[in-house]
């Protein structure tokens, strides 16, 4: 007997799970009115029940494998939007640096309007790695006029000359550049001197004889000297002035008037000979 019940302990336990089920529906269908009268309505009671747990464990696969596809396309759904909104942050993202590069040109075209000499507008499009703090390359060329040795400046002030062109671009070597010199006057108290790149984000105003009225905070400009710089464009100021003890030599220190690393457009003058 025990072994026959263990065999059939799953029947036994489905059969008293549907009879359960049953109980449960008799319950909530007492309330109708013509459960209860006469022999139909007491048959009827007593099948209905188990007529709709039948229908229940019929329909329970086919209403569970319509929420498993009702699952999977409301999953495609929400993928679908997720790709929609990255593709829409992309397009404002750009559509934002687009306005932004307009603003900006229509800045640069304000300033080279009020140069007083003809100017190309140059963009930089790269920086060469083995020399990324003394040169870059713009997007003009000898196609574009220009020349070697043309003075480049930005709305803050000098920041190089060309020193090599091709037909579609051109190299700028930087004001900070170990071999980049520039002739320079102090605008206050008009002393001269050349000013050197160091190498670094910073330059140094040198050939100033000793006890010269220099201070700190004195703004440097070109001076015109030396055939490649026009006169009067900003160089950098002075921010520190040492001097030997026996006060034969002068060390010049001066912060740069542009911000290289900011640097998106520059405009490249003609040749100084051109109209000196």
């Amino acid at each position: 007997m025990l072994k026959f019940f263990l065999k059939n302990i799953s029947r036994f336990l489905l059969t008293a799970a549907l009879l359960f089920c049953a109980w449960l529906l008799i319950e909530r269908n007492s309330h109708r009115a013509d459960a209860g009268s006469g022999p139909k309505g007491a048959t009827l009671a007593l099948w209905l029940p188990f007529q709709e747990s039948i229908n229940w464990l019929i329909s329970f696969p086919e209403n569970t494998l319509n929420a498993v596809r009702e699952l999977r396309v409301l999953r495609q759904e929400v993928e679908r939007l997720q790709l929609e909104n990255q593709s829409l942050r992309l397009e404002l993202a750009n559509h934002k640096s687009v306005e932004t590069e307009l603003s900006r040109l229509q800045e640069v075209l304000q300033i080279k309007a009020h140069l007083p000499h003809a100017a190309k507008i140059a963009r930089i499009i790269a920086h060469d790695p083995s020399t990324w703090d003394s040169s870059f390359i713009v997007d003009v060329g000898s196609d574009d006029g220009i020349q070697e040795d043309s003075p480049v400046i930005s709305e803050q002030g000098m920041v190089g000359r060309v020193i090599e062109v091709t037909a579609k671009n051109s190299r700028v070597l930087l004001l900070t550049d170990n071999g980049s010199s520039v002739a320079g006057i102090d605008d206050r108290s008009r002393v001269t001197g050349i000013v050197q790149g160091t190498g670094h984000n910073q330059l140094r105003y040198a050939y100033v004889n000793a006890g010269e009225d220099i201070q700190k905070n004195d703004v440097l400009v070109s001076s015109g000297m030396g055939g490649v710089f026009p006169k009067g464009y900003p160089i950098g100021t002075i921010t520190k002035k040492t001097e030997s003890e026996n006060g034969l030599n002068t060390e010049i220190e001066v912060a740069p008037a542009v911000d290289f690393a900011a640097l998106d457009y520059v405009f490249i003058l003609p040749p100084v000979d051109v109209y000196q």
